[in-house]
């Protein structure tokens, strides 16, 4: 024993919680009636929890036993309590002792996580398997998937020990009962079969039954080929003591008694399948055949001798075989939704495109751990696009561009759907409906009776006499429930004198019907007199909608800016009858032009006379 080395163990241990599960891990033990040292047990099945050979931690989510006595059953379940992650809990599957099996060194048993699995206890099954013993089928349903292939059956099975033609036979009719109990499920139905099986050889009987051909065919993780000898001590299983104490059995590490072994449903990289290159006897480093697995140091975890070596002390004293890992992927579970949320209203006439995210939203400690997720995508009704192909998994996503057919006014209907052919894949067929109102776009004019898109105007001013206004209006050209309204949003002003222009009311949401004011305006401050002209170009555009278009209209402006003379209305510096013409075109104007000169508020004959007054 090496005592200082348990401090690594535990230091490893100490980190896993629950957040680090995903994908299913798999554990078998034969725990040899819990003779064993029990705080080397409890280190040994933390480790298994922690056990990153393969390439990441997780809690062991199914771990059968064998040799576990009616008196030994209260043990166990203290032991796999205490060495559960933090977050992590574990319920005792069906657990039944036959008549004889304590005096055939005891029943099956096996726990899985709570929070991953449901037992379906009404298909358990007890298994006849010969010389007392009796092997388990249960039935574990995972959690969060709904799919008759989202459950896994899991045997447990004790075989007939020792040499000899007669218990070779035994082994054989056991196995084979197995089998006929396992193809009876059906085909695709996805089977792990553990347990000690006493198998000497891949010649044997009972090994070659767990193979044989059928629905529910054994798939070895390690093949097929011989186990025997040092060159396939990375395969044994017991004994990890050649001298134990305790009651134990001892020899050396020279066997391979245990397996966990998949269906071919369960190994076809399908839904629940097992993981290739995973398969591992734990703390067994491949090189202590027929020694103590203790003996020198052990390599199991590469870089980390201290870990390993911890690991192999408890293996020598917890039992007289050593547990065995293999991990396992979940099923894809699908998700799709609209990348952005939908629009209420389209314009006709566009191209409305619409994305869709599509994502394997399975949780996983590795990526291999999870199967992968095709997916295809058609559309109903107004919907227009296919698409096809494995979805990115979590926390990427694929898209996929469908769209929307806007070429009639209406409201309009239709769906997304996404199906996923995957095995047991959650969320197999998800549809999206789509409900849109299309609607004509916007139509500004600046005209109160034709459709307009240019106009001029021109006002007169002094010079500093603030700021000159002059007015437009807008309209939506044929407006009703089919249109969309117009927004005017912005303006800006061209020319060398575009500084001076601004507009001082107009902009805004929403105009359907009638019309709206737009006044401009001319900053006189500082001005020479003279004729200043700027181009305003409107910029409006169609009501929040899918493929809202914009539009521009333009006013061409001119402003006449006089000398400041009173009266002086062509702005040659003098008062004259040049003058009086220009007021008499302005004559009836009660909007504040130069030409009412007397500031009545109207051009009218006061301001005719009082022009003659102003002569010069």
């Amino acid at each position: 024993m090496r005592p200082t080395r348990l401090i690594a163990l535990l230091a490893v241990v100490c980190g896993l919680t629950a957040s680090a599960s995903a994908q299913i891990r798999v554990g078998h033990w034969n725990i040899c009636a819990f003779k064993g040292n029990s705080a080397a047990i409890i280190r040994v099945l933390k480790e298994m929890h922690a056990d990153n050979k393969s390439g990441w931690a997780q809690p062991l989510d199914i771990i059968t036993f064998n040799e576990v006595t009616a008196s030994a059953r209260t043990s166990l379940q203290s032991a796999i309590n205490a060495a559960a992650p933090a977050g992590v809990t574990y319920a005792l599957a069906t657990y039944t002792s036959a008549s004889g099996e304590d005096s055939a060194s005891g029943a099956q048993a096996m726990f899985y996580r709570s929070d991953r699995f449901t037992e379906v206890t009404a298909l358990h099954q007890d298994i006849f398997t010969g010389a007392s013993r009796y092997g388990d089928r249960w039935a574990l349903q995972l959690t969060g998937y709904t799919d008759a292939k989202s459950r896994v059956y899991v045997y447990g099975t004790h075989l007939k020990a020792s040499t000899g033609s007669s218990n070779e036979a035994l082994r054989t009719s056991g196995m084979q009962a197995l089998r006929t109990n396992a193809d009876a499920l059906g085909a695709g139905v996805p089977v792990i079969y553990t347990g000690d099986m006493n198998f000497y050889s891949n010649a044997e009987g009972g090994y070659q039954a767990l193979i044989a051909a059928g629905t529910a065919r054994g798939i070895d993780p390690y093949g097929t080929g011989n186990w025997t000898g040092a060159s396939n001590a990375i395969k044994h299983t017991q004994a990890p003591a050649v001298s134990p104490t305790g009651g134990l059995v001892g020899g050396g590490m020279d066997d391979r008694f245990d397996f966990v072994v998949p269906s071919a449903a369960a190994a076809d990289g399908n839904g629940i399948a097992m993981i290739d290159g995973t398969m591992r006897a734990v703390g067994n480093d491949g090189a202590h055949y027929d020694i103590d697995i203790g003996a020198g140091n052990n390599t199991y975890f590469p870089g980390e001798l201290a870990r390993s070596n911890a690991l192999a002390d408890d293996l020598m004293i917890a039992s007289d075989h050593i547990p065995q890992i293999l991990e396992f992927t979940v099923p894809a579970k699908m998700t799709a939704q609209f990348a952005a949320t939908l629009p209420t209203k389209a314009i006709r006439g566009i191209a409305c495109p619409l994305t869709v995210n599509i994502q394997n939203a399975a949780t996983y400690a590795s990526s291999l751990g999870v199967d992968a997720l095709s997916y295809a995508v058609a559309c109903t009704g107004s919907m227009v696009g296919t698409a096809s192909g494995t979805a990115a998994l979590n926390p990427s996503v694929s898209t996929a561009v469908v769209s929307l057919n806007t070429s009639a006014t209406g409201t309009i209907t239709g769906s997304v759907n996404v199906t996923s052919s995957s095995e047991a894949v959650e969320g197999a067929s998800i549809a999206l409906p789509v409900s849109v109102q299309v609607i004509r776009p916007s139509n500004p004019s600046l005209d109160p009776t034709l459709d307009l898109d240019s106009a001029s105007l021109s006002l007169d001013c002094e010079p500093d006499s603030g700021l000159a206004t002059v007015d437009a209006s807008i309209r939506n050209v044929g407006y009703d429930a089919s249109q969309s309204k117009l927004d005017i949003d912005s303006v800006t002003f061209s020319g060398a004198n575009a500084s001076k222009f601004s507009l001082t009311q107009g902009l805004g949401a929403g105009l359907t019907t009638g019309s709206r004011l737009l006044r401009f305006a001319f900053n006189t401050a500082g001005v020479t007199p003279g004729a200043y002209a700027t181009t305003a170009t409107v910029r409006t555009s169609d009501e929040t909608a899918a493929g809202e278009q914009v539009r521009n209209v333009t006013v061409n402006l001119t402003v006449n800016v006089g000398t400041g003379l009173l009266g002086d209305l062509d702005g040659d510096g003098s008062v004259s009858f040049s003058d009086v013409s220009f007021l008499l075109l302005d004559f009836g104007d009660c909007s504040g032009v130069p030409a009412d000169v007397d500031g009545s508020g109207c051009v009218d004959n006061g301001d005719v006379a009082f022009m003659l007054l102003l002569f010069t």
